[in-house]
């Protein structure tokens, strides 16, 4: 390349003499007067002017500080203009200048003499060109100052360059340019404070933004146990990382029909995040297994679409932006239309809403003031993106991509933390910290979490109990392991069944025990397995306990006496009689836990059975029934204890013939007893009159003409 020298471009003073009469001799004096100071406001023309204005005041080795200041006491008086060239002195190019001379402005122009700089503008070609012979001659009659110093002093008359210095080494000027559009805006102007203030900056801080993102979301997959909650903080996170992308594609393309579209573009994003954050409010406390959305959500998911295009068919109705496409600042200049604030009102109606039912469910949680800190990060978004449309100016000078973005993964953050958006995230420290023997495999088998009483499970045991699935295997004679197939691998682990075992070995002596009584320990090994609760269980055993305990051991004395008796066939018949007794007594007793009744047929059935036991003591017994009803229970083993005493009472007394009828009488169930001797000596024992009297019941004796009957009657269905 070949570099073709055109002209020298040096920062002046112009000074307007049809607006000011001010004299002016260099930059420290333009503090002085009290006229307004115009700058050429446009790049790279503001990072010349800014080093020359440096240079001036500080010399070789300057820096942008002295230049940052001159103009920051400029705009602080008000004093300052951009992007304008109307005032009456201007700083900018002598070119500049003397254009304005041959426009009819009365210019002069004033190279400041603390000092300043000229740069040399020309063409770089990479092939070899050739000019006009009088090219020299245009240049200076077009105000321009020649390479060689050369000018035409009708525009600079009172021009002297003595104190221009032409800039030869550029690397330094290079190094402070970089920061001189980030410099005016922060440290002159006051604005950009709290944003990117320059392409640098624009490109920097969407780059830490998609980091943060992208940590937060990997942290989000690492946290979150529930597979709903997760997709949609998933989906919510690419929302946000594809509005940043498309807000960094559009900075690098400037001024395009693609450029506008990209800026519609944002709206797809803008849209769809807060009808997220509604459907991850309304899932935040359903299961997975419940249905993935209703039918608001899906409504208010079309209408944000519906929006959504008539925000990229703006070019068509204007109904959303109003601005001239074909001007280069319509992106700057530019108003709303009346779709605009329907957008407005309907993300902010949504995300209200999204707040409202966070607050509502918030009510329900043990920490009531878990609402606080996403309510307040909510209201800073809400006042914030007010702040940007209405164009409040710290608002609107930041980047509303970038500041919506951080304020919305805040919020769901603290909403997380403090429980309204529930992830779950304690279950495993929940899980390691339970009481329970359990561990979690993954479908390959490997260990993935474990309860801190867990044990360490053989490694073939562990395996054999997979394969044994749903049914369990045994460790050890107490311990079984089992084996439940669960979302993403196994749910391993070990019960005790040592009171189980202990359980049945009670059983098992307790049958030893009660071996005369087989038939009374099958009745209660069926309602044994019918009860739940150990409890339940003593209870019931301790119960038949105290209902027989007293006839057990009398059958264990007769037993015991049977050797040394003189009657042992009498004695081995009322043994058999008891025996009988104490296996219907438990009958009665697990009846009355059942049902509370029985029937009349079985009551006599009951008592035909004593009848044929009596036969071997020598007593032959008639039984007649005339019962069709059921009976209470209490009464019947109050019948049946009757009959009982008063066989076993005739099997001592040698009463050979026994008649027994049980009839309905009166509104009574009454039991009558004729025998062949005389049975007033007979007495029910203490127990029996007690459970007589408690039913309700009465007992008689009476003399019937040359016998003697005995009568047993209780009220018709226990009244």
């Amino acid at each position: 390349s070949k570099w073709y020298p055109q002209y020298l471009a040096t920062v002046v003073i112009a000074v307007d003499r049809n607006l000011t009469d001010v004299e002016i001799g260099g930059w420290i004096d333009l503090l002085t007067v009290k006229e307004d100071v115009a700058l050429f406001y446009e790049q790279p023309y503001m990072q010349l002017i800014m080093s020359a204005i440096s240079y001036g005041l500080e010399g070789e080795n300057y820096s942008h500080d002295s230049a940052v200041n001159l103009l920051r006491d400029l705009q602080y008086k008000e004093r300052l203009q951009l992007s304008t060239l109307t005032a009456p002195l201007v700083i900018c190019f002598d070119y500049q200048a003397a254009a304005m001379l041959r426009n009819g402005r009365n210019m002069e122009i004033l190279v400041p003499q603390e000092g300043t700089l000229s740069y040399e503008k020309g063409i770089l070609s990479k092939e070899e060109l050739s000019f006009r012979a009088d090219v020299e001659p245009v240049m200076l009659a077009a105000g321009f100052v020649l390479p060689n110093g050369d000018y035409d002093s009708k525009y600079y008359p009172k021009a002297d360059y003595t104190s221009a210095f032409q800039l030869k080494d550029y690397n330094h000027l290079n190094k402070l340019s970089q920061d001189v559009g980030k410099i005016i805006r922060r440290n002159v102007l006051r604005t950009r404070l709290y944003s990117s203030a320059d392409n640098r900056e624009h490109q920097l801080l969407p780059l830490l933004y998609i980091i943060f993102a992208v940590v937060w979301l990997a942290s989000i997959i690492n946290r979150a146990m529930r597979h709903r909650i997760k997709q949609i903080l998933l989906l919510i996170g690419t929302v946000l990382l594809g509005w940043i992308i498309v807000r960094l594609v559009k900075y690098q393309i400037p001024t395009s029909i693609l450029n506008r579209y990209l800026w519609y573009g944002y709206y797809i994003f803008q849209m769809a995040l807060p009808i997220l954050l509604l459907w991850l409010v309304w899932r935040s406390d359903k299961m997975d297994d419940q249905p993935v959305s209703n039918k608001a959500l899906t409504g208010i998911a079309l209408w944000n679409a519906i929006l959504v295009v008539f925000v990229h068919t703006n070019d068509w109705h204007n109904l959303v932006f109003r601005f001239d496409p074909t001007s280069p600042t319509y992106a700057a200049d530019y108003s709303y239309g009346p779709v605009f604030y329907i957008i407005t009102l309907t993300w902010v109606a949504e995300l209200i809403a999204a707040v409202v039912m966070l607050l509502i469910k918030s009510s329900k949680l043990p920490r009531k003031r878990a609402f606080i800190f996403p309510l307040i990060f909510c209201s800073i978004l809400l006042i914030y993106a007010v702040g940007y449309i209405t164009r409040v100016p710290i608002f609107w000078e930041s980047d509303y991509t970038t500041v919506v973005g951080i304020l919305s993964l805040i919020f769901l953050e603290t909403s997380m933390q403090s429980g309204l958006v529930q992830i779950n995230n304690k279950y495993s420290s929940l899980f390691t910290h339970s009481p329970l023997n359990m561990q979690i495999l993954n479908w390959e088998g490997e260990l993935v979490l474990a309860s801190a009483n867990a044990p360490q499970f053989d490694l073939e045991l562990q395996q054999a109990a997979l394969k044994a699935f749903p049914e369990s295997v045994r460790a050890n004679r107490d311990t079984l392991v089992f084996s439940k197939e669960i979302t993403g691998g196994y749910a391993q682990w070990q019960e005790d069944i040592s009171n189980l075992n202990f359980l049945h070995r009670q059983i098992k002596e307790s049958m030893e025990k009660l071996k005369l009584a087989n038939a009374i320990l099958e009745e209660e090994e069926k309602i044994r397995r019918e009860l739940d609760e150990e409890s339940e269980k003593l209870r019931v055993m301790t119960a038949l306990k105290e209902v027989i305990e007293a006839d057990l051991l009398r059958l264990s004395s007769m037993i015991e006496n049977l050797a040394g008796s003189e009657e042992k066939s009498r004695e081995n018949g009322r043994i058999a009689l008891l025996l009988c007794y104490v296996k219907r007594s438990s009958n009665f007793f697990f009846r009355k836990q059942e049902t509370g009744f029985i029937s009349a047929s079985e009551l006599t059935v009951y008592v035909e059975e004593l009848a044929e036991i009596a036969q071997y003591v020598g007593v032959n017994i008639l039984v007649s029934s005339s019962l069709k009803e059921v009976v209470p229970v209490e009464q019947a083993r109050s019948i049946y204890e009757f009959a009982y005493s008063v066989i076993d009472w005739t099997a001592q007394t040698e009463n050979p013939h026994i008649l027994l009828y049980l009839l309905e009488e009166k509104g009574q169930i009454v039991l009558r007893c004729i025998a062949s001797e005389d049975l007033r000596q007979f007495e029910p024992n203490q127990g029996l009159s007690d459970a007589i009297i408690s039913s309700g019941g009465s007992f008689a004796c009476k003399d019937l003409d040359g016998a003697v009957g005995l009568s047993l009657a209780f009220p018709l269905d226990g009244e």
